[in-house]
């Protein structure tokens, strides 16, 4: 069997990608939920004035962009040709429109750690050696190398 071998900054790519699914869909349930909560009880004082409407926004994109980066994340695992302008149109879309929501209620700091997440995604995607694998043409690569 001649398996490909998997660039360090696909792994790279393929561990981000682990993390930001289990972060974006852990925050988006929990964001969810407060905002069930703060529209049962919205006389109750928080700990930050957010309205109930944005945290059901940054709810939905996490959720989304979670559920984007889960079918990404099994894409890549597979090593699917369709994986790269997959993951470089999602984290590109999901970086610029959090970077747009920046000065809203919607994002916050955790949102915009979020989207350098994302847009290390894309630059691990744009290296010659990610660009090799998922074009089906990479060759081993040396050890300890972002090739």
């Amino acid at each position: 069997m001649n398996a490909r071998t998997r660039p360090s900054s696909v792994t790279a790519v393929l561990v981000l990608l682990i993390l930001i699914t289990l972060y974006q869909l852990g925050a988006g349930g929990l964001a969810l939920l407060g905002g069930f909560a703060a529209q049962a009880a919205p006389s109750m004082p928080t700990a930050t004035e957010v309205p109930p409407w944005a945290i059901f926004v940054a709810a939905a994109v996490a959720l989304v962009y979670g559920a984007a980066s889960l079918a990404l994340t099994v894409m890549v695992a597979r090593g699917r040709p369709a994986a790269r302008p997959a993951a470089l149109g999602v984290n590109a879309v999901y970086g610029v429109g959090i970077l747009a929501l920046a000065f809203t209620p919607v994002a916050g700091l955790p949102e915009l750690v979020a989207a350098a997440f994302a847009f290390t995604v894309i630059a691990l995607l744009y290296s010659g050696g990610a660009r090799a694998y998922f074009a089906g043409s990479a060759s081993p690569a040396a050890p300890g190398t972002l090739a």
